[in-house]
């Protein structure tokens, strides 16, 4: 036995160790080069089902001892690296970096290759076994074992021992090793009748998976020497490794990459073909994260500038390919009467036109599980779940496309990040937010403003209820921090927020309460609050006290707004000289003496109090929400939304129907109660 130590460290030999399909495709490639026809990989379990043995069999060449040695003990470097050089039988071969063994890695802890060849007088035939482990992967122990030989047949076994768990994964998943093998080898089982691939007793047959297949020329720029063109091929799989394969003329693959390339419930592989990957052997990218280049830029080489070229039509055919089927396969669900947005409805405004555009794209992704069921009545119901989903709340939208669809985590997160970068997503979302709002506005004013709602509507209960979730109405700076709680939550809140001089943990019995001035506990309705940053941080809040439409603001109810101010600025807690309040109390109306306090001379209109610490108002509801509508006008005007009382009160009864009083008008003869 002779033991063979490669020259390269362990780091680096073991960074060419990749995923278990990976590995698998390297050893059948290596079977391709040694002129196999047959190639076959079988599994053997053992009593508890999990994997023992992982084989991959070939009747190719073969390599004799002096090829193992030669071969086993260099590493980037290979026999097949001078463009052009093919196999004895006269095949164009893959491999050219001498690292492709070392991903065999990835499926198991210890490798046998047991290799049967023809000697030197092309007569007799040799048996040479080759081991390696991963614990010793700088080391391989290569042996003669002619002695041994029982075949007449050349031909390589590679065994895989002590499967690693991602290979026990992945070969659990057999489906995503049959899509791999496929698209890797698509071309060459087309090109070669003569080459069979057989995985755990199943050929693989690319032709029988092929759902359109299309050859288009690129354009290069005119320093890029040759021509060039891409093969896109789409699948009729569940799921597919999107990858670039970089081939020469002939279809022969010399490199691969990721597709880099988007587009959501399409399977695809593509495969450029140039002569020039045959002449440059450096690795392009790691893996093709994110590579798009300009393919005018001539800083890039000519393969970099061949490959932006290629994903560049790429995107361009698959765009061309989705609007096509997506034509298709909406008239079909519209003809069938299954479509949840009816053909003679046509969109009134910017933000139907892109609900509908956007929705296509999220239907089209699940439309394969859609078509699936030979039922219309169950096809219209799950389009019209995923149109109810998509327009009242988009977050759900994909954890119920992964549970009903069965998509890939992959494609799902593919399809949220185009649509979070889409136009018309931000149009949609936009248009609804706006839209909500300007209903909220109109039925707000209602129920405010209407005489039967106006009396029955309660202070804390309902308004405040429903103001709590639209705390926008008081400015769009605003977030909530603290919703009806003693003025001791609110403190607590404050100081984690800000910390105190030594970042002060505080729990619940550390805090006691916050007092008025008459000793009653003191509990605001509403704290909002708001950070500014100046030039160091300073934070102001602001403290909004609500009263029910039908109760003037009197004078009473100034002192006990002020009473809420100075508890919280008075006390010693709130010793932050970076902090300043703005209390505002809100009602219909005011008394004649509050309205002459808004109306200082010495004051912004409104304002009652102002002191170093803080400040304190009074607002009338229309100053707020003419205020609110002036914000929004513009946008509303582009975005063309109308909105009326019925729209407002329909919006309110949906939302916020357990805060509503009956909105209905009373029976004849029934009294309004005042109380």
């Amino acid at each position: 036995m002779t033991r063979i130590q490669v020259q390269a460290g362990t780091t680096l030999l073991r960074g060419f160790i990749r995923t278990p399909a990976t590995g698998l495709c390297e050893l059948v490639w290596n079977a391709f080069d040694e002129d196999a026809h047959n190639v076959s990989v079988t599994v053997e379990y053992n009593s508890l089902d999990s994997i023992d043995q992982i084989v991959v069999a070939d009747d190719g060449n073969g390599m004799t001892l002096e090829t193992a040695k030669r071969e086993f003990a260099k590493v980037g470097d290979s026999w097949k690296i001078t463009p052009g050089t093919k196999s004895q039988g006269g095949r164009p071969v893959h491999g050219r970096h001498g690292r492709g063994r070392y991903s065999a890695f990835a499926i198991g802890g210890s490798v046998e290759w047991y290799s049967i060849a023809k000697g030197i007088d092309e007569k007799t035939l040799q048996l040479t076994v080759a081991e390696g482990r991963v614990e010793d992967i700088d080391f391989f122990d290569i042996e003669d074992q002619t002695k041994f030989l029982a075949s007449e047949e050349t031909g390589t076994r590679v065994s895989l021992t002590r499967i690693t768990p991602e290979a026990q994964k992945a070969f659990d998943r057999r489906e995503q090793l049959v899509a791999r093998l496929t698209s890797e080898f698509a071309l060459h089982l087309d090109r070669f009748p003569d080459f069979k691939l057989i995985f755990c007793g199943s050929p693989i047959d690319p032709k029988s998976v092929i759902e359109d297949k299309s050859e288009l020329p690129l354009e290069l720029p005119g320093n890029i020497p040759g021509v060039a063109s891409i093969i896109v091929i789409e699948w009729n799989l569940p799921s597919v490794e999107r990858r670039l394969y970089l081939c020469d003329s002939q279809g022969s693959v010399k490199d691969e990459l990721k597709a880099g390339v988007k587009s959501p419930g399409t399977q695809f592989t593509a495969y450029v073909k140039w002569d020039g990957f045959s002449e440059n052997n450096l690795i392009l990218e790691s893996e093709g994260e994110g590579y798009d280049e300009d393919p005018e830029d001539e800083s890039e080489s000519p393969a970099q500038i061949v490959v932006a070229a290629a994903r560049k039509k790429l995107r361009e055919h698959l765009g061309e390919l989705t609007r096509r089927k997506e034509a298709a396969t909406v008239q079909r669900w519209i003809d069938e009467g299954i479509y949840p947005y009816k053909d003679d409805d046509s969109p009134k405004t910017p933000v139907e036109r892109a609900t509908r555009e956007a929705f296509q794209v999220v239907a089209m992704a699940a439309s394969k599980t859609v078509d699936e069921s030979k039922s219309q009545r169950t096809k219209a119901l799950a389009l019209g779940l995923l149109k109810e989903t998509f327009e009242s709340d988009p977050e759900s939208l994909f954890p119920l496309l992964k549970k009903v669809t069965n998509l890939p985590a992959a494609r799902i997160n593919e399809l949220k990040k185009i649509l979070e970068r889409t136009s018309l997503t931000q149009l949609i979302q936009a248009g609804h937010r706006i839209g909500n709002r300007v209903d909220f506005l109109n039925g707000i004013s209602e129920i405010l403003f209407e005489r039967q709602s106006r009396q029955r509507l309660l202070e804390r209960r309902q308004l405040h209820r429903i103001l709590a979730h639209e705390t926008w109405i008081f400015g769009e700076e605003w977030s909530l921090t603290g919703d009806d709680e003693r003025l001791s939550a609110v403190l607590k809140k404050f100081l984690k927020h800000l910390g105190g001089p030594e970042e002060v943990e505080l729990t619940d019995g550390d805090i006691g309460e916050i007092l008025r001035e008459d000793g009653s506990i003191a509990i605001p309705d509403l704290v909002l609050g708001r950070k500014v940053r100046v030039s160091e941080d300073r934070y102001e809040y602001l403290v909004v006290e609500l009263k029910r439409p039908k109760h003037k603001l009197n004078d009473e109810d100034v002192l006990q707004l002020r009473s809420y101010a100075v508890a919280i600025t008075k006390d010693e807690r709130f010793a932050q000289p970076n902090v300043s309040w703005n209390f505002i109390l809100v009602g219909n109306d005011t008394t004649d003496s509050v309205e002459d306090l808004r109306s200082q001379t010495n004051l912004p209109f409104g304002m009652v109090q102002q002191s170093q610490k803080y400040s304190v108002w009074v607002k009338k509801w229309p100053e707020i929400i003419g205020g609110a509508e002036h914000r929004m006008k513009f946008v509303q005007d582009s975005l063309q939304y109308e909105s009326n009382k019925d729209k407002g009160l329909d919006y309110l009864r949906t939302a916020y129907a357990s805060y509503l009083p009956d909105l209905e008008d009373p029976e004849e003869g029934d009294e309004i109660p005042e109380g």
